[in-house]
């Protein structure tokens, strides 16, 4: 672990952290408050752009470095990815009783964001067929 891994996780998670304001505000103001359904989204689309990533670094194709991967997978999408939010949002919605919503919303992230983790690796495996 050297200075050039921080300062890549560092920058990254800057990046991704900016990104994950912009996602969730931009889909709240559309849908409106309620349902996290921009932290759903950020969830399920970071899962897939990690496995992306992960498939990619694996391969060695387009000259994915090691330096690169933590950039990406540590950095931007740890930045991105939001599973403490997620943790805070389901015990919210216990609190609130909506007991539907939050097992809902628990599984939807898990299951989803698990398949959309594989469905990346597999659009990376098509495409460099």
């Amino acid at each position: 672990m050297g200075f050039k891994a921080i300062l890549a996780v560092a920058l990254g998670g800057g990046v991704g952290s900016v990104l994950r304001y912009v996602v969730n505000f931009l889909v709240v103001a559309r849908v409106g408050p309620g349902f996290p359904l921009g932290t759903l989204l950020i969830n399920v689309t970071g899962s897939l752009l990690i496995g992306i990533v992960a498939e990619l670094a694996a391969t060695s194709s387009f000259g994915m470095t090691p330096l690169l991967r933590l950039f990406l997978a540590v950095g931007v999408l740890g930045g991105y990815t939001t599973f403490s939010t997620f943790a805070l949002d389901t015990v919210t919605l216990v609190g609130d009783r909506a007991f539907a919503m939050a097992t809902l919303y628990a599984l939807g992230s898990v299951l989803i964001g698990v398949l959309a983790a594989f469905a990346g690796q597999v659009l990376v495996r098509v495409a460099l067929r």
